[in-house]
């Protein structure tokens, strides 16, 4: 039995509903995975009703886009419990600043003589998660550039002309706030990270694992997170970060094949598996 513990749907960035994102996950041969959208749970009741049509475990799953020491850092939650009311306010809060950043941009853009709308944005999303990926797809739709990667270099990128910056919480916050819930914290892709000696300061502030499996670690990366993983007692987890097919044509679902064995121990960790598994 095998698992993908991150995925993304429409619910987030994702081009793919939560539905469809666990039927593929089955036709990839796949026992389990984890719904994994960018600091929504909005996707989530909709694969859990998928889950046992599919006859596929699903585990409700976030993944918090936090700000640390002048990088990216993510952090992702397993077994939440998504009706949770504060937890379900904290997201909405977040969920109205991201959105009022998107309109920020879309704003700049059209100082600069791009005639980019909000509907036209809309066709790729919905009101509830508005994304600078889905403001790109609607500059490629309407020929302003021609691909994703060009939209965000050219334009809405870190230092580019129509780049807002955003509200992040730090990963500290992420981890407390999934603690408080009931969930299991992990670090995500460690790998792309600018700079992992975070993993020690995160260890000893509620961090419980590190996604050591990714589809953008190399052999290299593998070996030195699990290493982490046993210097600083981490439970080991992976997932492929499937957001739909990639721009270059690339399916990343199936090309992260964790072993079940893997999300035994999550569970044992988690105080919600109980309760959402009845």
């Amino acid at each position: 039995m095998f698992a993908d513990l991150h995925m993304h749907s429409k619910a987030s960035d994702g081009t793919n509903s939560p539905s469809e994102v666990v039927r593929l996950a089955k036709e990839h041969g796949l026992s389990c995975i984890s719904l994994t959208d960018h600091d929504t749970v909005d996707g989530l009741e909709e694969a859990m009703e998928a889950s046992a049509k599919y006859e596929i475990e699903v585990i409700p799953g976030i993944e918090f886009n936090c700000y640390y020491q002048n990088q990216e850092v993510h952090i992702l939650g397993y077994f939440i419990n998504y009706k949770d009311k504060k937890f379900f306010e904290k997201l909405e809060e977040m969920k109205k600043l991201r959105n009022d950043r998107a309109k920020a941009i879309l704003k700049k853009l059209n100082e600069l003589g791009i005639d980019i709308s909000i509907e036209d944005v809309l066709e790729f999303t919905s009101e509830k998660f508005i994304g600078r990926p889905h403001i790109a797809r609607a500059m490629v739709k309407k020929n302003y550039v021609e691909s994703v990667k060009e939209a965000f270099e050219k334009y809405i990128g870190v230092g580019a002309p129509a780049y807002v910056e955003r509200y992040r919480i730090t990963p500290f916050e992420a981890i407390n706030l999934i603690l408080e819930n009931g969930g299991v914290t992990v670090l995500a892709h460690p790998g792309l990270l600018q700079d992992d000696n975070i993993i020690e300061e995160l260890a000893p502030k509620g961090l419980i694992g590190i996604e050591v499996y990714h589809s953008k670690h190399t052999t290299e990366d593998v070996e030195k997170y699990l290493n982490k993983a046993k210097k600083y007692k981490l439970i080991i987890t992976g997932g492929s970060d499937f957001h739909g097919i990639e721009v270059d044509g690339r399916d990343l679902l199936g090309t992260i094949k964790l072993d079940y064995e893997y999300v035994k121990i999550l569970k044992s960790k988690a105080k919600n598996f109980v309760e959402i598994s009845k």
